[in-house]
């Protein structure tokens, strides 16, 4: 266990661990099926309990490489709309999309940082915004918004956590992932209901 422990130790201190981040977080920009959250809290849990890099160069390097990712998803709903991909087709995608296009014009901003949390939804959102007339000037002050809201909320879970279990660090990291997965399914859950509430008192 020990020499497993110095393993994962060793890997999250090199610059690789910061590169992996990097590419996770820009590919769940445009594919919310990598665990890109996933690794910020690892990376920023194990930096707080000392056996990672610095929670701050994870936020910063996070924040940067998010905004990446989500320019990606903008530029692609600028060239294609989104209901043309395969992979947007389904149930949750589609809720998304709608949700969406009825609110990214009146209240761009607030949408976009919301949308944030919710995974297909703020794939759906982006590209929508992409889709809209949004100028790319305001996009980008949104997208700073809600990528530094986003990755600094998770990071602050995880040094949190890192700073209760600082004696065992993969019991902070567990607690990390665990309270983000209740986070997530918590805000999902909310944002289930008050659609569905909206859409039967517009009928």
């Amino acid at each position: 266990m020990t020499e497993f422990a110095d393993l994962i130790f060793t890997i999250a201190r090199s610059p690789w661990a910061l590169v992996a981040l990097v590419g996770l977080l820009v590919v769940d920009g445009f594919f919310p099926l990598v665990p890109g959250e996933t690794m910020v809290v690892t990376l920023a849990a194990l930096g707080a309990s000392g056996h990672g890099p610095e929670p701050v160069i994870v936020l910063l390097v996070a924040i940067a490489a998010t905004m990446v990712g989500d320019g990606i998803a903008f530029l692609i709903g600028r060239s294609v709309h989104p209901t043309r991909w395969v992979w947007m087709r389904g149930t949750r995608a589609q809720r998304g999309l709608e949700w969406a296009s009825a609110r990214i014009e009146h209240n761009p901003g607030v949408i976009l940082v919301g949308a944030k949390f919710l995974p297909f939804v703020r794939v759906a959102v982006t590209m929508t915004a992409g889709a809209s007339a949004l100028p790319v000037k305001r996009y980008l002050v949104y997208s700073f918004f809600a990528a530094t809201l986003y990755t600094g909320y998770h990071v602050a879970v995880a040094i949190l956590a890192g700073g209760l279990f600082a004696a065992n660090p993969f019991l902070a990291l567990a607690a990390s992932i665990a309270f983000g997965v209740l986070s997530g399914a918590v805000i999902g859950g909310v944002h289930r209901l008050v659609t569905l509430r909206r859409a039967r008192t517009s009928r």
